[in-house]
């Protein structure tokens, strides 16, 4: 009972408002905050908790690289040491000196034409040249991934500790960061994977990676004419995060990109309630029409005629 009195106390003094022109008519409109729902912030903490694990891995195998874990000459199986010698292992970074090999002198040319008009052949003795440029390139190539994984961690950590605000621009700065950040991660995973796919025609097989690398000195295999393109395949994977990863970001991309436009919808639906329901305007005076019209105001109970007031300026 107490409560339908306090209710029909409540519309009336709504309507004595609405009479004087006090009640404006968006002050009857609820007040929403634009923010994540409850199901959108759970979904941001596992893509944050996501991407903190990716870049956890990152930082674990580039600083394994950096500080020279791979080290090849303790390796027994013709994968793994090839695999040290072609990616993970820089001997020059590392201050490993390679053996330069020594020229073949047991393979000798003739030079004799016997009188026919045949050009001689010019023998030079073969040398094997040292190049680790695969292994350096991929060290440069890691060390630009963690910078890229550092942006990407910094943005999901604010992400997750800001993900409840009620600022609507600081929220959609955040989401929008955190979006073109795994899309750029995604761009450089697959440009990363191009190019260590490439990698196949220096690799047809297990001798020509050795002698490419220059530890054919230093290193014996057992099967040189195995085919030693499942390097490269495993490389390419590898920066495709096992392309489960791949999928995986790909998909909270999708899902930072619903969020977004969802925020957007609602901002745009309250903005279209607050323009379909303008504010009552205050009333103002108009001018009669006939200037010997008697008009009183609400409340008077004596009529008024209308005082005209001339200037004196233009007399």
């Amino acid at each position: 009972m107490q409560n339908l009195i306090d209710n029909d106390e409540d519309i009336n003094s709504n309507v004595r408002k609405f009479e004087r022109g006090t009640v404006l008519r968006h002050s009857f409109i609820p007040r929403v905050r634009v923010c994540l729902l409850p199901r959108d912030k759970i979904i941001c903490a596992w893509i944050v908790n996501w991407v903190i694990t990716q870049c956890v891995l990152v930082f674990a195998g580039a600083v394994t690289i950096d500080f020279c874990v791979w080290s090849p000459e303790h390796s027994t199986y013709d994968f793994d040491k090839l695999a040290r010698i072609m990616y993970l292992y820089d001997p020059l970074a590392c201050g490993y000196n390679l053996r330069a090999s020594r020229s073949i002198w047991n393979l000798q040319f003739s030079n004799n034409t016997l009188g026919l008009d045949i050009l001689p052949i010019e023998w030079m003795p073969a040398v094997v040249t040292v190049s680790t440029k695969l292994s350096a390139k991929t060290r440069k190539y890691v060390k630009l991934s963690v910078i890229v994984h550092v942006f990407w961690l910094l943005v999901a950590i604010a992400l997750r500790i800001f993900r409840s605000t009620t600022k609507l621009n600081f929220l959609k700065i955040l989401l929008g960061s955190m979006f073109y950040m795994s899309v750029y991660v995604i761009v450089f995973d697959l440009s990363m994977a191009i190019v260590y796919i490439a990698h196949i025609q220096q690799s047809l097989t297990k001798g020509m990676i050795l002698r490419y690398s220059g530890w054919s000195v230093e290193m014996k295999i057992k099967h040189y004419d195995d085919f030693g393109g499942w390097l490269p395949i495993i490389a390419c994977t590898c920066w495709l995060r096992g392309s489960f990863g791949l999928a995986l970001n790909i998909y909270c991309c999708r899902i930072l990109h619903l969020i977004r436009r969802r925020i957007k919808k609602s901002e745009v639906r309250t903005r279209l309630i607050l323009h379909e329901n303008f504010p009552i305007p205050e009333p103002k005076y108009e001018e009669p029409l006939d200037n010997k019209v008697l008009y009183y105001r609400t409340g008077e109970f004596k009529p008024q005629p209308k005082q005209i007031y001339k200037s004196i300026f233009f007399f």
